[in-house]
């Protein structure tokens, strides 16, 4: 009687071990939207409110050119770990990078009319904030002290780079399908957003 019960314990063990290597991950079948997107909409004001109420949920408006056909928002410092409800980092991954390192993100809309409807094109892009030494780090300031001036003479040749304030990572495409989501939902009168 004894021996069965690690020997039943090994069998759970195996029996239950396989379920716990598939993880929690979920089969979605979520349209992935073409960039630029055409939408068969029947006015450019419909196009462009569409895509200013998909925009404005995720950032605040910066400036609505309609004669450029262009929609710009301010950067907004991307969501962190803390804050479940903003949405827009998507997934955990990119709510960790911005919880460890400050990121934001902006984003600029165009709507040009084509044939049979408008072409809505959406980026989203990201930066990183790039400091030249941690904020509000004091613990190695008397060993090292960072304020005292060096005295160099040095001739510079050629053009001087600009001090960096953000360095640019590229677009978020996750989150400009999520915004082209909610245009065609806006447009197809659905009116709820993801």
């Amino acid at each position: 009687m004894m021996r069965s019960r690690p020997l039943l314990a090994a069998l759970l063990a195996a029996a239950i071990a396989p379920a716990g290597l598939t993880g929690c991950a979920t089969i979605r079948n979520r349209t992935v939207y073409p960039n630029p997107m055409v939408v068969h909409a029947t006015s450019f004001d419909a196009a462009w409110d569409a895509t200013v109420h998909a925009l404005d949920e995720d950032f605040e408006i910066d400036e609505e050119n309609r004669l450029a056909r262009r929609i710009s928002t301010f950067p907004e410092t991307a969501a962190t770990i803390v804050e479940p409800w903003r949405r827009d980092s998507i997934g955990l991954r990119q709510r960790l990078e911005a919880t460890l390192q400050t990121y934001r993100r902006f984003a600029i809309a165009r709507v040009e009319p084509v044939e049979g409807g408008f072409e809505i094109d959406v980026e989203v892009w990201k930066e990183l904030e790039f400091l030249d030494r941690p904020e509000r780090a004091t613990g190695a300031q008397a060993a090292f002290p960072q304020d005292y001036q060096i005295n160099r003479s040095r001739e510079v040749i050629g053009p001087v780079a600009p001090p960096l304030g953000w360095l640019p990572k590229g677009r978020d495409f996750a989150l400009e399908q999520r915004i082209l989501r909610r245009i065609e939902r806006e447009l197809l009168g659905e009116g709820a957003f993801p």
